[in-house]
């Protein structure tokens, strides 16, 4: 607690804020993006900079920006933005900290009243602007009437190793910088519409996933409503298991050759694909998929229809996951069944996020090998260091007092992060906040069939999460988002969604390919055995997973 208590008076000793944004005028008046100083929306916003906030908050510049294109820089313009005021500015909550954000308002006129803050994927080390089309970003949420706030979460990308002499600025990134920027937004959406915003919402993935969970467990004040996408909430456990993959398909012989991958993943499916009532390319749960390896293991020799028997067992190995050397205990879940596709099974292509976060929070060197990976000898001080910024707590009492909802979501063919990560999250939640059906009451979660990290895949993988086409109707039952105000501000809990799969994944696409219903775990879609397979009511939400090993 006394930790607990430094950090957020820490957050109060900011250094800025950055206005991104802004818009007034025609573009023909403001060829720059900048309104009249004559505007009184524009004064407003240039007001900020005058503003006294907290200790250690400084607002470095607030631009009113006119509708249209903004360019940030020379590799980032974001089109097609209304009108809003840009803030930027920086927070110090150390001396050693840098933590540059950036909260855009939109018209006072357009404003929704809400505040919804974007997070922040991987290392970070960039505001997240958006400009792709895509969902969930600053410029998406500008432009759906919000409030939107984004950190650099207090270095750069091309500082891979921020942490090292710094271990301020790698605080910053595991749990500090979300919560300063947010409450430094608050103030600056108050003093900027003369009143604060009737409720405060979350969406992100990944790593912001991570943060939405820190946010819930370490800050509850901070939002009323989170939406946690696939979260990387057990760097440590993570970065374990997929340096001990690694080494795994390292061995000579053990790695699936990609031209074998196609017949692999075709056996998968005819083990598994069906089981839903709908042989579809996409297994609706993996969870329950009892395809065994070795049925396709080579009878002699080797060939390009079957697996050595090396490859067998380094199948299976990939599917459990990790174990500890010395009681054979779970790591980390394994990948589930149904994304053996070109990446999948392959050394090279593993991310390279683990030996960031060791060389950054273990050991403190930028030369660390990840060649040198031990897993008995390396897991504890890995465990240790992922106390700083795992988001692996169970408790959440201070939120459901508050009564702070959470929507979390997984892609079953997630090849970054298994997707077994959140259902055994999850249910670890569940028991300790007494049983499924109490903490259904504030926290509940969607596993997607066939998406991959985050968004796309082969299944139907658009419903409001970040990063992800827009989806065909913004309501409660295709729209995250909007589900999670319904629940918030009108007590109305989401049961199911319904997603989307389009023609192209071109974000300007609108023509759907087929929908699916996504269920609230542990219940799954099946095909009702009639009616058009490309329609969500052709689907009915049964409960059928069964629990994640321990």
């Amino acid at each position: 607690m006394v930790e607990k208590t430094m950090i957020r008076n820490l957050a109060y000793s900011f250094a800025g804020v950055v206005l991104f944004h802004a818009a007034a005028a025609s573009a023909a008046q403001h060829q720059n993006g900048v309104s009249s100083a004559a505007d009184p929306e524009a004064k407003a916003c240039a007001a900020l900079t005058r503003s006294r906030l907290v200790e250690g908050t400084s607002i470095v510049k607030a631009t009113d920006v006119s509708a249209g294109a903004l360019k940030i820089s020379d590799r980032i313009t974001v089109p097609n933005l209304p009108a809003f005021c840009r803030v930027e500015g920086i927070s110090s909550p150390t001396p050693d900290s840098n933590i540059h954000f950036e909260v855009w308002l939109p018209r006072r006129s357009f404003w929704n009243k809400r505040f919804l803050s974007t997070g922040e994927g991987g290392f970070a080390g960039q505001v997240r602007y958006g400009g792709s089309g895509l969902d969930a970003a600053l410029d998406e949420n500008l432009r759906r009437g919000y409030a939107t706030a984004s950190t650099d979460t207090g270095h750069e990308t091309a500082d891979l190793y921020f942490a090292i002499g710094h271990p301020e600025r790698g605080i910053d990134y595991l749990r500090r910088a979300k919560h300063v920027t947010t409450v430094a937004a608050k103030e600056i959406i108050a003093r900027y519409y003369g009143r604060p915003s009737v409720h405060s919402y979350f969406n992100s993935c990944s790593n912001g996933g991570r943060e939405g969970l820190i946010e819930a467990q370490l800050y509850p004040d901070d939002f009323d409503g989170l939406i946690i996408g696939a979260p990387w909430n057990l760097q440590s456990r993570s970065s374990i298991a997929h340096l001990w993959m690694r080494q795994l398909l390292g061995v000579p012989g053990a790695a699936i050759p990609s031209n074998k991958l196609p017949m692999l993943h075709a056996a998968v499916l005819k083990a598994c694909d069906a089981a839903d009532g709908l042989a579809d390319g996409v297994i609706n749960n993996p969870a329950s998929c009892r395809f065994d390896p070795k049925t396709l293991e080579c009878k002699d020799g080797d060939g390009p229809a079957c697996l050595t028997s090396a490859q067998v067992l380094s199948l299976k190995k990939i599917y459990e996951g990790p174990r500890d050397p010395r009681d054979g205990s779970s790591i980390f879940p394994g990948f589930s069944p149904g994304e053996e596709t070109e990446t999948f099974g392959r050394p090279d292509k593993v991310s390279g996020f683990p030996e960031q976060f060791i060389a950054n929070f273990v050991y403190g060197d930028p030369n660390w090998d990840p060649l040198t990976f031990d897993i008995e000898k390396d897991m504890p001080a890995t465990l240790q260091a992922g106390r700083m910024g795992d988001a692996g707590s169970t408790d959440f009492e201070a939120a459901k007092r508050r009564g702070v909802k959470i929507i979390q979501y997984h892609g079953w063919n997630d090849i970054r992060i298994p997707p077994g990560n959140s259902t055994r999250y999850y249910e670890q939640v569940a028991r300790a906040n007494g049983g499924l059906g109490k903490t259904k009451d504030f926290y509940r979660l969607f596993m997607v069939p066939g998406m991959g990290h985050c968004y796309a895949g082969v299944g139907a993988s658009n419903f409001g999460g970040v990063g992800q086409q827009r989806p065909p109707v913004r309501d409660g039952a295709h729209d995250l988002v909007v589900a999670l105000e319904d629940w918030v501000e009108r007590g109305i809990a989401p049961r199911e969604f319904v997603a989307t799969k389009y023609v192209s994944s071109d974000p300007t696409t609108s023509v759907v390919q087929f929908q699916r219903r996504l269920c609230m775990h542990p219940a799954v879609a099946k095909y009702k055995g009639a009616g058009d397979p490309n329609d969500a009511a052709s689907f009915i939400c049964v409960k059928e997973i069964p629990p994640a090993s321990p």
